[in-house]
């Protein structure tokens, strides 16, 4: 027998787990999660399948890289939900509570990636995903300072950082690094964190013989640590010396938007599951219902946060 209605406290439930009423009469959307934004083509087959027997034959693809079903009638919300996990399809989250993760392609497929955010972001949601907060609370990774995830307009964001180093015997003194770091640093409004000396030095030419060339120097403290250098050498003189993240919070969009605060730099990626778990409990901790963190942050001292979540 096909359940007729659900009680107010049943509704909740079902919000909870991605089911969110829509403004025509008993008609719902299924929310589903993607972490990270990755998903086998073979499940894509499913969500067809699950939209044109239940829905309308038609999905939307959310803003937080997941996808939703809409026009799901009340009487099918059961047959519905048995056969998610089946088809491999998660579920999301609605309400007071921490959305799907998600992440830019990284390293495994974009020439600008300094970290693999396609295998970090399978990992974080296990720690992320669906944890209760006083309202709603994100997520996001990204594998560079190209930012595309936008780690700094959620309330937790993590952004690939690295840090070069030079292998002075492999460099040809072809100045694209110096080049490259030179354009990046200015629109920074900074000095560059490469320069060419201008005493030049010995070169062996690949063909025997030699030549001389200047000495690219790198000043680390004008570094941005975005690894363009890395990316531009034809020699592979630049090496990744080490990669890390730097960490914000308090970032969010909606009506009243506010960009996250950055409180470390180079933090390596063991650590992130600690820090969202210490984040959610800070979370918890300072605001009252209905709050976003980034608001409640606004009344703490933020060395103390600092230290409570690092």
């Amino acid at each position: 027998m096909q359940k007729k209605g659900y009680a107010d406290s049943e509704l909740q439930e079902l919000r909870t787990g991605g089911i969110i009423k829509q403004k025509q009469k008993d008609y719902f959307i299924l929310r589903t999660r993607i972490p990270g934004g990755y998903l086998k083509a073979d499940i894509l087959k499913n969500y067809s399948v699950l939209a044109k027997k239940y829905g309308r034959g038609y999905v939307h693809v959310s803003t937080r890289q997941g996808i939703e079903i809409p026009w799901i009638h009340i009487k099918n919300i059961p047959k519905l939900l048995k056969g998610l996990k089946k088809l491999g399809i998660l579920k999301g989250a609605c309400g007071p509570r921490s959305r799907n993760l998600i992440a830019c392609p990284g390293s495994s497929v974009c020439r600008f990636g300094l970290v693999n955010t396609e295998e970090l972001a399978r990992k974080l949601d296990r720690v992320a995903f669906g944890r209760d907060v006083p309202k709603k609370f994100k997520v996001a990774i990204s594998g560079c300072l190209n930012s595309c995830a936008k780690p700094q307009e959620n309330d937790l964001g993590f952004l690939a950082q690295g840090e070069p180093e030079l292998d002075m015997d492999k460099c040809i003194g072809c100045t694209l690094c110096a080049k490259v770091c030179e354009k990046v640093c200015g629109r920074g409004k900074r000095e560059p964190a490469i320069v060419m000396d201008n005493n030049k030095r010995p070169v062996a030419l690949a063909k025997g013989g030699q030549t001389t060339a200047l000495r690219p120097v790198y000043r680390k403290e004008n570094c941005l640590f975005e690894g363009d250098c890395i990316r531009v050498c034809p020699v592979n003189a630049w090496k990744l010396k080490k990669a890390g993240f730097a960490v914000y919070i308090g970032g969010k969009v909606g009506r009243f938007p506010k960009f996250g605060e950055k409180i470390a730099d180079f933090i390596n990626e063991l650590e992130l599951p600690k820090i969202i778990e210490n984040t959610v409990r800070c979370y918890n901790r300072i605001a009252e219902t209905g709050v976003r963190f980034g608001e409640a942050l606004e009344k703490q001292d933020i060395d103390l946060i600092k230290k409570e979540i690092l």
